[in-house]
């Protein structure tokens, strides 16, 4: 597209702005007051790997015993050092660990205002969200206007049945991405335990993380349609969707590398059902998205 192109579709979401500010606005401050602790209680409910809450004064004196075993082990290598004594304080300190993660039950805050600025950061992407269909219509019709777009469809019952599935597809998403995310986590978490480290979650760290994660995967399972989208509306054409296919893929990986910690097999997890949707999409496109 050439510049003025790009002016035009500035130009008509210009004169929009002031409905899709007030819509942001609106759907923001009603998830901020009613939706935004709730959405955080049940992603840190179901995701968060800290151990339950100590309920009983049992267990409690238990832990104790414990503590005072692993006192006197690491008392007995500090006063006789030695190999056999080295290993049992070592054994000794991992069971510290464990310990110490049966009384950590929730995230931490690092700054004062860490959890009203999470709750404002998610009201105002839930609000953004909701306006983008709408923002995805005027540009469409801002291109057609401008002949760049003459075999696009833009029927209100077609926009409807689009409407509809990629509501279905991304909630879809998001559910296989919410299940993905307590085998993540949990790997992670004991990884870490096991190397002998406490980890302590952000409560922002985390729970961008998780909501970067879902909004990934519900983004993945939009693939199929946004293909047929684009190649039954002659945008692209199948054959240079499977002739780049390669290239899709390393940028499959780059995403995956990116969104996700350090771990290969977590980048792997994330970039391989992208790939898998990307084939689907493209054998389904094949037989029902090409125009006779």
């Amino acid at each position: 597209m050439e510049p003025r192109d790009w002016a035009v579709i500035l130009l008509k979401l210009r004169k929009e702005v002031l409905k899709i500010a007030l819509v942001v606005i609106v759907i923001s401050s009603l998830f901020f007051t009613f939706g935004a602790n709730l959405v955080i209680g049940k992603i840190l409910g179901d995701l968060f790997p800290g151990e339950v809450v100590i309920e009983n004064k049992d267990k409690l004196l238990n832990i104790t015993h414990e503590l005072k075993e692993i006192t006197q082990k690491l008392e007995n290598y500090a006063y006789y050092p030695s190999e056999k004594n080295r290993s049992i304080a070592f054994e000794a300190s991992k069971k510290l660990v464990r310990v110490a993660m049966e009384l950590t039950t929730s995230p931490v805050l690092l700054t004062p205002l860490e959890g009203l600025l999470l709750n404002l950061k998610l009201s105002l992407a839930v609000g953004i969200a909701a306006v983008l269909p709408y923002i995805f219509y005027l540009t469409l019709t801002a291109l057609k206007s401008r002949g760049l777009l003459e075999n696009v469809e833009l029927k209100k019952s077609s926009a409807l049945k689009y409407g509809v599935a990629a509501g279905l597809l991304f909630v879809l998403g998001i559910i296989y991405g919410y299940n993905m995310m307590k085998f993540f986590i949990r790997f992670l978490y004991t990884m870490a335990v096991a190397q002998g480290a406490v980890p302590l979650y952000s409560l922002s760290e985390f729970v961008n993380f998780v909501a970067l994660m879902l909004v990934l995967f519900g983004l993945v399972f939009e693939l199929p349609l946004i293909m047929f989208f684009l190649v039954r509306n002659g945008i692209v054409q199948y054959e240079t969707l499977s002739y780049y296919r390669r290239h899709i893929y390393v940028a499959f990986f780059v995403i995956g590398a990116i969104t996700t910690p350090p771990d290969v097999f977590t980048q792997i997890m994330v970039a391989v059902p992208m790939v898998v949707f990307f084939e689907v999409s493209l054998l389904f496109v094949r037989f029902f998205g090409r125009k006779k």
